[in-house]
């Protein structure tokens, strides 16, 4: 991956830039080779009910942009027990993955625990695995979920770069803890504790989670604060006792730089040392050779928005104190499209349309229209907090949206991030060279690593030829050559559902090959969850009572109609689609008898069985006529001597074959696989011969109706075969078109997502044009577009509601 942002030097207050060689490799090291994965993922819905389809959009980050490094996705799905209900596998292009996953019908009601990784993430902490809790409903169920009302806090102290000195200002983080519904408001004081009748300083809350208040501890003495709630509880939390001597680090965030200050009080060190780290990357060193008491600035210019981590080392490489803060939180760089609304009305079903004005080097969106209704979380969690904040840190936080909202608090998000501590690495551990093993690599896609043997030993240099059996009507030969341990590899792959691969050595005979075996494992596999799941939060289960359901939130009934309106939908989509591909088939019949039958085979009065177009399960069948046997009116079929005989309308029946007339015994060498059409002519003159008794016609294959790789491996009979498993296959989000008369005899429409495209490719000549039917009740729709300008390392996003 390419730098993301330009070094920045040190000023000439300070010395010339210092190559500290161990932390500056340490750091390279781990981003070439250990680089922390991280991942947002936006389900359609916040809640669902047993046997729905989860359909999401995920982006893969990496150091505060886009990664590069995995191509395979992960997701899965648990119980409050860890029992593991369903998992799958998707493929990631360009950092974005779209998949879905249908809920089993008879899940219970509960909440239930999405898990996603890639390959790369799971060899190192299980902390930064996506990992979020979903409600589940299921009306039949004997327990249901209700909402936990209960409010429950801690507090906790933090002084800014974890350092607390005598006689030095310090600024301190007050963070509240909460299980359940935070407070609303909260308020605080801080009192010395040999004599807490006095108020030394107080403090507010500046939001739910973070508060923040100065002052300057004295010698020998123990400080605490005091915290209140706005509905009267009461907690407090004390301050570690002040130190006599150590480095102090103080941070201010700006718009067009990053201001420090290093204080050294009583420590003896002949020079320090400033690295300032975006991820996984330096952005800024420089060797403190004279203290001076006065901010030095780091540039911003030249960086990303990002969370920015400054650490002070001593001579000997030793981390002494760190602190983290947001680069430029009043300029926030992101791109948002132009969104432009033509056609706008929120009348039940009623035709919307919209052009979104496309992006200089963002080739895809990721849009959705929500009934705002039902999808809130966007308002406390969205892809800019993920990217920005809670892919750094470990602790839970309520609402991380409003920090890079509109009403964002720069001095909350400073404060929440005094509180916090670097969670990427530990400084101590990579310098001295303690880095997590690779267990497993991140190949490209679906790889394979196999292994040839013949007589159970090692077949080393041979050519192995694999011929691919996929669920497409193209098919492939792979050739691989093995190495001298008799292994093979191979990666790059992308087809979904497993696929079969018969295989032969190139040149073996008939004794070779009997003796060959192939032994594969896939390099891209499901790795097991070590961690415990957290705790159920926000819910209770309970026994069902079926008196009493006034806990039922209220947007779950209409999802439950909702659920009724998507079964009368689909029934009316298949019906409609049926004929639908009844007609294709019927056209693609129509091309095949066209190009295998001669005008004088042709009849208005015949029945056409085509084998190309139209799995007609007949594969089973050792003979053409006995699979004929019962499936047209007026033919039957009699065995005479040994061979199926064809009769219609109790007269003897000819037989043609590639329309030259055969008798009966002709057709027991003919395998069924080889056929591409059967067709039988009632009544009239067939052809050159026969007589008006009419037929049974069987066209065989040829080159133009089997692909080249059929006629290529005709001769490769007998051999054996292993399976691959492909991707998991994404079900397409399905659309609502009232345009259509049958679908508009629908009951009922409360739809959540009215539109939904993870992928959406955009032609930057002209906007891309978005079309949806609203539902029977959304007065406004939430319209939200995500998406990378890898280029610029800028998200794009949108979010707004309208009208």
């Amino acid at each position: 991956m390419k730098r993301i942002i330009i070094f920045c030097f040190a000023l000439a207050s300070y010395s010339h830039v210092y190559s500290q060689q161990s932390a500056d490799k340490a750091l390279q090291y781990l981003n070439e080779n250990f680089s922390q994965e991280n991942i947002y993922v936006l389900t359609d819905k916040d809640l669902y009910l047993s046997g729905e389809t989860v359909w999401f959009n995920a982006m893969v980050l990496r150091n505060f942009s886009i990664s590069d490094i995995s191509t395979n996705f992960f997701i899965e799905l648990y119980d409050r027990n860890k029992k593991q209900v369903l998992r799958k596998r998707f493929p990631v292009f360009n950092g974005s993955v779209q998949g879905s996953f249908q809920l089993p019908e008879n899940l219970n009601e509960d909440i239930y625990f999405v898990r996603a990784y890639t390959p790369m993430m799971s060899n190192l902490s299980e902390e930064f695995q996506y990992l979020k809790q979903i409600p589940v409903y299921n009306p039949s169920s004997t327990k249901k979920l209700i909402k936990d009302k209960t409010s429950s806090w801690s507090v906790t102290l933090h002084p800014e770069a974890n350092t607390f000195i005598q006689g030095n200002p310090s600024k301190i983080a007050v963070r509240l803890h909460s299980k359940g519904i935070p407070p609303s408001q909260w308020e605080g004081y801080v009192i010395e504790k040999d004599h807490p009748e006095n108020k030394i300083t107080t403090f507010k809350g500046l939001d739910e989670n973070v508060g923040v208040f100065s002052f300057t501890p004295e010698k020998d003495k123990i400080y605490e604060a005091v915290v209140t709630d706005n509905n009267g509880l009461q907690k407090s939390a004390a301050l570690p006792k002040a130190s006599e001597k150590g480095v102090s680090l103080q941070v201010i965030s700006e718009k067009d730089n990053i201001k420090y200050k290093i204080k050294n009080s009583g420590e003896a060190y002949p020079y320090l040392t400033v690295i300032a780290n975006i991820g996984e990357q330096v952005v800024y060193k420089a060797k403190v050779n004279q203290l001076k008491d006065a901010f030095q600035s780091i540039p911003t210019d030249q960086l990303i928005n990002s969370v920015l981590q400054i650490t002070v080392f001593d001579d000997k490489e030793n981390p002494l104190v760190s602190r983290m803060c947001f680069v430029m939180p009043q300029n926030l760089h992101i791109a948002a499209p132009e969104v432009k609304p033509e056609k706008l009305s929120t009348e039940k079903r009623a035709l919307n349309s919209f052009d979104v004005k496309p992006l200089k080097d963002v080739p895809s969106y990721s849009i959705a229209v929500f009934d705002p209704e039902y999808k809130k979380s966007l308002q406390d969690e969205n892809f800019l907090s993920s990217l920005w904040l809670t892919s750094v840190i470990k602790s839970k936080i309520d609402r991380p949206a409003q920090y890079f909202s509109d009403k964002m608090n720069p001095e909350a998000l400073d404060a929440l991030l005094i509180s916090e501590q670097w969670k990427m690495f530990d400084w101590k551990e990579i310098i001295s060279g303690k880095y997590p093993e690779i267990i497993n690599n991140s190949s490209k896609y679906i790889s394979y690593r196999g292994k040839v043997t013949i007589n159970a030993k090692p077949a080393p240099q041979q050519t192995l030829i694999m011929f691919v059996e996929g669920n497409k009507s193209d098919r492939e030969i792979l050739q691989a050559e093995t190495d001298s341990n008799g292994e093979f590899f191979f990666d790059n792959m992308i087809f979904e559902k497993p696929i079969k691969v018969t295989y032969q050595l190139n040149g073996a005979n008939a004794s070779l090959k009997s003796r060959t075996n192939v032994f594969v494992n896939p390099l891209n596999t499901f790795i097991p969850l070590k961690k415990d799941l957290p705790e159920v939060e926000g819910f209770e289960l309970v026994e069902r009572n079926t008196t009493s359901e006034t806990s039922q939130p209220a947007e779950l009934t209409k999802i439950i109609e909702a659920k009724k309106s998507k079964k009368e939908y689909d029934e009316k989509i298949i019906n409609i689609e049926e004929v639908k591909l009844k007609a294709k088939r019927k056209n693609l019949t129509e091309d095949l008898n066209k190009k295998l039958s001669s005008p004088l085979y042709q009849s208005m009065n015949e029945v056409v069985f085509d084998f190309v177009n139209d799995n007609q399960s007949a594969a089973s069948s050792p003979n053409i006529l006995q699979w004929l046997q019962g499936r047209v009116a007026g033919l039957t079929i009699n065995n005479e001597n040994g061979n199926p005989t064809p009769y219609i309308r109790q007269s003897k029946a000819n037989i043609y074959l590639d329309e030259m007339l055969v008798d009966a015994s002709s057709l027991n060498g003919i395998a069924v696989a080889n056929i591409a059409m059967v067709k039988i002519i009632k009544d009239g003159g067939l052809g050159m011969s026969g007589g008006g008794n009419g037929g049974v016609l069987i066209y065989t294959k040829r080159g133009d109706t089997q692909s080249p790789i059929e006629n290529k491996l005709s001769t490769m009979v007998d051999l054996n075969f292993f399976v691959m498993e492909g991707y998991n296959e994404s079900e397409k989000y399905p659309d609502s078109d009232y345009g259509n008369s049958e679908l508009s005899k629908i009951s009922t429409d409360y739809r959540p997502v009215l539109f939904w495209n993870p992928t959406l490719e955009i032609d930057e000549s002209a906007p891309a044009i978005i079309n949806f039917y609203n539902n029977d009740s959304a007065k406004k729709y939430r319209f939200m577009i995500m998406g990378f300008d890898a280029e610029k390392y800028i998200p794009v996003y949108y979010d707004k509601l309208m009208p």
